[in-house]
């Protein structure tokens, strides 16, 4: 039996059917593909974490071959992005003192397998209606979970959607382990968009034309440091946010711009209308796996998961405003194996602890 869990205003079903076999014509079709996402680059780079990513023209990168962004030009630098976010520069996650050519972006290199992998999961979400809102921003603690199945996932993430049944659109972000779309249990940084509830479009990460990458040192589906159980403590800052010039929907790692979703992804998607901070799992059988670090939220700092300075936009090409407490709703829907705690302002900004260690549920 199927099971999915989720925390903090987050109801997300995954659905994984078939088996990984494939007819001769399904083989082909994948390596048609495999053609159009791995374009040859000016210099390959491969990380400590064994990720072979090619440097690609900025121009040229597989994104732009989506029949909706023929003769689309890409958008270097977000149009006055929103404050409230941190302003350093990130060193290269590609590795010290690496990363590709000016005029170039890394793209993560494509395997056969991660076709396949692909094309057996869809994301579904159930949501609460909201008001109008133009960005979403997390400080997300990173943990790398133990899972006991590889068909297992463990998933942070924060999440903005708009439209209606077969034409909602959604984009998501955060940190994932799931040994079948990544080939290792390692964390990952992801993505996930789809303009309509995931019937025909959109994917996780580069597995399809649309995310169009504008950073030379960073990319979708790196490896993350991770923290330590009452030890070192390793996090991220994620921001989704609506370029009120372009209408493009940009993606902010550290305050960094790594890329955007174009509008013409999306129709009418200029507005979202549900926003999400939480957990999810995945487990195709019992037991189920662990959450966040796999330790309730009461463990608090240094053991527990968390989110820090959940913060959203309400004016497009407004600031990043802190959430307001009576505007939010709680979820966990197994408390007895993971919960989300309370929201809490401690003086780092609006933080909420989820997670727990799964188990038979």
């Amino acid at each position: 039996m199927m099971t999915c869990y989720g925390v903090l205003l987050l109801l997300i079903v995954v659905d994984i059917n078939g088996v990984w076999s494939i007819s001769r014509e399904e083989d082909l079709e994948l390596e048609r593909q495999l053609k159009i996402l791995n374009k040859p680059g000016v210099k390959t780079i491969k990380t400590d974490n064994g990720e072979i990513f090619n440097c690609v023209d900025i121009h040229k990168q597989p994104s732009l071959d989506h029949p909706l962004l023929k003769n689309h030009k890409v958008q270097m630098k977000f149009n006055h992005p929103p404050k409230s976010v941190k302003e350093k520069e990130s060193p290269s996650v590609l590795g010290k003192g690496i990363g590709c050519p000016i005029g170039t972006v890394p793209i993560r290199r494509t395997q056969k397998e991660d076709l396949i992998r692909a094309q057996s999961a869809k994301l579904y979400a159930n949501a609460l209606s909201l008001s109008k809102y133009y960005g979403i921003q997390s400080d997300f603690n990173v943990y790398n979970p133990t899972l006991s199945s590889p068909e297992q996932s463990s998933t942070a993430l924060i999440y903005v959607a708009g439209g209606l049944d077969e034409a909602k659109c959604d984009i998501s972000v955060g940190w994932t382990v799931y040994e079948p779309r990544y080939g290792d249990n390692k964390t990952h940084l992801f993505t996930y968009w789809t303009a309509d509830n995931g019937a025909t479009t959109g994917c996780y990460d580069l597995l399809c034309p649309g995310f169009i990458i504008t950073h030379p040192h960073r990319t979708l589906g790196l490896t993350l440091p991770t923290s330590t159980y009452h030890g070192a403590q390793a996090g991220i800052q994620l921001s989704i946010s609506k370029d009120q010039f372009t209408d493009h929907w940009w993606l902010l790692v550290d305050g960094q711009e790594l890329g955007y979703w174009p509008k013409q992804l999306f129709g009418i998607f200029r507005v979202a209308r549900e926003l999400y901070w939480g957990g999810e799992v995945f487990s195709p059988s019992q037991p189920l796996p662990p959450m966040g670090s796999g330790h309730f939220p009461e463990e608090g700092e240094g053991a527990a998961c968390y989110m820090r300075k959940l913060k959203y936009q309400y004016e497009d090409g407004g600031i990043f405003v802190d959430v307001e407490r009576h505007g939010i709703s709680r979820l966990a829907d197994n408390p007895k194996c993971y919960e989300a705690g309370p929201l809490t302002d401690s003086g780092l900004g609006q933080t909420f602890f989820f997670g727990g260690p799964g188990g038979q549920c």
